[in-house]
């Protein structure tokens, strides 16, 4: 963590500037920093990358930005700000502006949330429109008041200040995070009370029912006997009702549920929660790493079993062919934003076993290019291509006569984009999002020439089931306490 003498001495170079503090804690629970600071979840987030290694929490969030259709809106307050215009290039020169030196580890100050699986519409002019019946937002970011960072049982506070008047603005900040920490403290040593629970009022159904379903497996097919494509992600959300918070799957998900990522978002009427095990893109200072998965199979219920699964899908040809054409798209991915030459798999077709599925899962690194900005990053490699297919285009092109509706955040990249350059979003799959009274938990199934399109529908019911399952026991545990 940098001293106020060396901040200082900085001055010259960033308008804006990270002051922290730190304090040791024994034990930390995201989830009652939001429930004590914003009980009726309008605008907070949880972000927990490596299996609770490194946590965030975002509450009172100094300004909010969110975008859909070129409408861009910026919230401060009481104060309302809009633009139109490509957010592309409204947020890099926000980025640019408000760049700033690494402090400390992980997200300390900058914007967090979500950019939805549509982002790429502001890219390329060849993609049809969808239908919004839910009325999903393309983006939406929070940029923190104070970042709250939890990480080996210490706890950083940062806040960004103006560089000018360095001394009066360093020790108003210093003072106000000692005052928010021990406001923290005092929230962590207390017993929170769960106010909302999720309460289903209807049926889970999906969007296609089986034969429905099975006719657009055949009309992949015939994109790919056509040489349109070689592979695409055809998903289909089970939809339902329900009324009160999703907060409590998210806490579930958290304790329970093996994952290298977990997230909690809330903004005004939607919220979004998932366990989501593959990284969309991750920068720290110039290295760039993706973590293409795809080849998927549910666990057994037996060890034997389990490795039963597990053998069939380390040699499946077609799980093999899908995963070869998908790390070969993860090259190209990181490799329109890498220096010529840096880019390279490092880890090949690893069997990653989780709660409910074990997949097929590769490492790609490379060298970022020297001028490219996060944002940029997010925009060349959104959507990955292990939820659209290859060639990238043409599968969403696909994609969006097939489905017919916008996917919003599923398919997405969640996570931040630190002022200092660094960055780190998963892909928004293994998630349930609700907008208003309309719950959605959305799985894909990637679709080759020798698909099965019965298979295929089980497998979204395998890669729903860890998001079911948290969703059907946080409302058992609510039905027992009353």
């Amino acid at each position: 963590m940098l001293t106020k003498e060396e901040l200082q001495n900085l001055t010259s170079q960033y308008e804006y500037l990270p002051v922290s503090y730190q304090f040791s804690i024994d034990s930390f629970n995201p989830y009652k920093i939001v429930e004590s600071i914003d009980p009726n979840h309008q605008q907070s987030m949880v972000f927990i990358h490596e299996d609770g290694k490194a946590t965030t929490v975002i509450v009172e969030p100094k300004k909010i930005i969110t975008v859909l259709d070129n409408q861009i809106v910026v919230k401060e307050k009481d104060d309302v700000y809009q633009t139109t215009q490509n957010p592309i290039d409204f947020l890099n020169d926000y980025y640019q502006h408000h760049r700033t030196v690494k402090n400390v580890d992980g997200f300390h100050t900058g914007l967090i949330g979500y950019f939805g699986y549509d982002l790429s519409k502001y890219s390329n002019k060849h993609l049809p429109k969808t239908q919004d019946d839910l009325g999903l937002q393309d983006i939406e970011l929070f940029e923190p008041d104070i970042t709250i960072n939890y990480q080996n049982h210490e706890v950083t506070l940062t806040k960004l200040i103006p560089s000018d008047e360095f001394n009066q603005n360093f020790e108003a900040a210093e003072e106000e995070l000692k005052h928010f920490a021990k406001r923290l403290k005092k929230i962590l040593a207390e017993e929170v009370e769960t106010t909302e629970y999720v309460d289903i009022t209807k049926s889970f159904h999906n969007q296609f029912q089986q034969d429905e379903f099975s006719e657009k497996v055949d009309a992949v097919k015939r994109h790919i006997y056509d040489g349109d494509i070689f592979q695409m992600i055809l998903s289909n959300p089970y939809q339902t009702k329900a009324k009160g918070s999703l907060i409590n799957v998210g806490k579930y998900l958290g304790e329970n549920i093996y994952s290298p990522y977990h997230f909690y978002f809330a903004h005004d009427r939607f919220e979004a929660v998932g366990a989501s095990p593959e990284t969309l893109i991750q920068k720290t200072g110039d290295k760039l790493f993706s973590y293409p998965l795809a080849g998927t199979r549910r666990r057994g219920k037996t060890k034997e079993e389990d490795d039963f699964f597990a053998d069939e899908l380390r040699h499946s040809p077609k799980e093999q062919s899908e995963h070869n054409m998908l790390v070969d798209l993860g090259r190209n991915d990181v490799g329109n934003i890498s220096e010529i030459g840096t880019v390279k798999v490092t880890k090949y077709m690893e069997l990653l076993k989780f709660s409910n599925v074990m997949h097929l899962g590769s490492k790609v690194e490379g060298i970022a290019k020297k001028d490219i900005t996060p944002i940029d990053i997010i925009a060349k490699t959104l959507p990955a291509g292990t939820l659209s297919g290859a060639p990238k285009l043409s599968a969403m092109q696909i994609i969006r006569e097939l489905e017919q509706r916008k996917r919003g955040i599923y398919g997405g990249g969640i996570g931040y984009i630190d002022f200092s350059g660094d960055l780190d979003l998963c892909i928004g799959i293994r998630l349930a999002y609700k907008q208003d009274d309309n719950l959605v938990v959305h799985a894909g199934a990637g679709i080759v020439t020798s698909s099965d399109a019965q298979q295929e529908f089980h497998e979204f019911e395998n890669k729903s089931r860890v998001i079911m399952d948290a969703i059907k026991e946080v409302e058992a545990q609510h039905d027992f306490i009353n």
